[in-house]
């Protein structure tokens, strides 16, 4: 089934304006990773980024929900970068995920499609038009700023925000048809509010879990997971075991 050029130009236009609002939320949102409502009390001075440094990793395995799509697992590996001054941690997370749309969701946008192609004088197949199971696989990188302080019984706590940009291929069960596997292809960006706990096993071995809520696009998340820290940089008061 080969859908109208037309059509799919019209829509690489909506696209390409959600993308575009998308980088501007992005740039919004790396601002905000610096919070400047926790430098109360404390110098600019104190927040230099040549205190940052490669100091650890984590792996990280989660379960992921959405708005649009059904709920699957995800995957993370993040790099602790240190701390940019008192209490503000930063690091670099690296994540992939596989889901499909939900049933309704391919129905609206099966909808969607028919009006749009009705409109610009292209035809349908005989028993309408069916897309089948759509699936978005998303490759993700994201800067993270959390605030992170000690806790009774051994125990650290973060919250903070991150920025993303996210490369997302969609694919369907509709042969050969590149405009439309193209509709569902992007770059786009993402931000999230995250929280999470880490218990101090040994000074550089840590257990945590945590969640994550943000937007990819248009589409609404939430995350839940955990796993293991390993470090070996500098260690600052009040981390050590």
């Amino acid at each position: 089934m080969k859908f109208d050029r037309n059509v799919f130009m019209g829509c690489y236009g909506i696209k390409a304006r959600m993308t575009i609002r998308s980088s501007v939320i992005v740039l919004f949102m790396i601002g905000l990773c610096i919070p400047m409502s926790l430098l109360r009390g404390q110098e600019l001075a104190d927040y230099d980024y040549g205190n940052l440094a490669l100091r650890g990793i984590s792996m990280d395995y989660g379960n992921i929900s959405f708005s649009s799509f059904e709920e699957t697992e995800s995957y993370s590996v993040k790099l602790d970068l240190g701390f940019l001054g008192p209490g503000i941690r930063m690091a670099t997370r690296g994540s992939y995920w596989s889901t499909q749309m939900r049933a309704e969701e391919i129905g609206g946008l099966e909808s969607s499609l028919t009006t749009l192609l009705l409109a610009q004088g292209g035809s349908l197949p005989s028993n309408g038009l069916d897309l089948g199971s759509i699936r978005r696989d998303d490759a993700s990188l994201s800067v993270e700023a959390d605030y992170v302080w000690r806790i009774p019984l051994g125990f650290l706590f973060s919250t903070g925000l991150g920025a993303s940009v996210h490369l997302v291929n969609g694919t369907t069960e509709v042969p050969d048809d590149i405009f439309l596997n193209g509709l569902l292809d992007s770059v786009t960006g993402g931000f999230n509010i995250q929280g999470g706990l880490e218990y101090v096993v040994a000074d550089r071995i840590r257990i945590h879990g945590g969640s994550r809520v943000g937007i990819v696009g248009d589409v609404r998340f939430f995350e839940f997971g955990g796993g293991v820290t390993l470090l070996w940089g500098e260690l600052l008061s009040g981390e050590f075991r």
